[in-house]
């Protein structure tokens, strides 16, 4: 059981109490501070009854006489203590600082590049230019149809929109476009997402995610020729191999034969 402390106003656990004066008494072990509980002291029902007078015509005296009024103490009555009230624990409302979650909204079509952005890199433009600086795109040559993914893609891209905050969720469309070799164009989704929402959280893990599936592929494609080519090569070499021999069998019967 524990109790909220006068003093301190700490929750404390109640490890020892006394009573006075028909309350309960606790003193709190931080800070020294005693709490009482129960009525007070005044209100006690055990408080000692004060004697009354009474005359000796309503108590006659130990000897007969006319008389006089004598003062009488009232017999004291033993009144049990009021038991001690539960002790009652204040409640607190503990607020969180950390923000709620607010799903992104997301507007405007999500395959095409915002204004003022290169609708093909989707790097930011300058109004003076007729062409990116970044990729070079003359922007009156932009096809838009060349840069649109694929319909399994883009069904996949709305559907992530729904759990845009379950990362599990990204991890999917991003290991299955890798299989089908649309990882590039996912890359291009997540930074004309960023164009959108500059502070996306999870736009820009799957902007990176994209980067380094791309730079961790690349080293096993290049690993060597792959084996049917292998093959080949060394069917040539052993080929040529033969001819020379071969040549050089001829040659040598050739000055065999001359010197006899």
């Amino acid at each position: 059981m524990k109790y909220q402390c006068e003093g301190c106003e700490r929750l404390v656990p109640v490890e020892a109490f006394r009573i006075e004066d028909g309350q309960l008494a606790v003193t709190c072990r931080v800070c020294g501070a005693k709490t009482l509980a129960g009525p007070p002291p005044s209100a006690s029902p055990g408080a000692p009854v004060a004697p009354q007078e009474v005359s000796r015509e309503d108590a006659p005296g130990p000897r007969g006489g006319d008389g006089a009024a004598v003062a009488l103490p009232a017999p004291e009555v033993f009144v049990p203590p009021a038991p001690a009230r539960a002790s009652v624990t204040a409640l607190r409302v503990v607020r969180s600082d950390a923000a709620s979650i607010v799903a992104p909204a997301f507007d405007g079509d999500p395959f095409q590049a915002p204004p003022g952005h290169c609708p093909k890199c989707v790097a930011p433009m300058r109004d003076d230019a007729g062409a990116c600086a970044q990729c070079g795109l003359v922007y009156a040559n932009f096809i838009p149809d060349e840069h649109q993914p694929s319909g399994l893609l883009a069904t996949e891209w709305h559907a992530l929109m729904g759990t845009w905050h379950d990362w599990d969720a990204h991890d999917r469309l991003l290991s299955q476009a890798m299989v089908r070799g649309e990882l590039a164009m996912v890359g291009r989704l997540y930074r004309l997402r960023l164009a959108r929402a500059p502070n996306d959280a999870q736009a820009l893990r799957g902007r990176d995610e994209v980067v380094r599936r791309v730079t961790s592929a690349a080293p096993l494609a290049s690993d060597g020729p792959s084996p049917a080519l292998a093959r080949k090569v060394k069917n040539t070499v052993m080929g040529a191999v033969l001819v020379v021999a071969l040549v050089l069998v001829l040659v040598l019967f050739q000055i065999l034969r001359g010197s006899f």
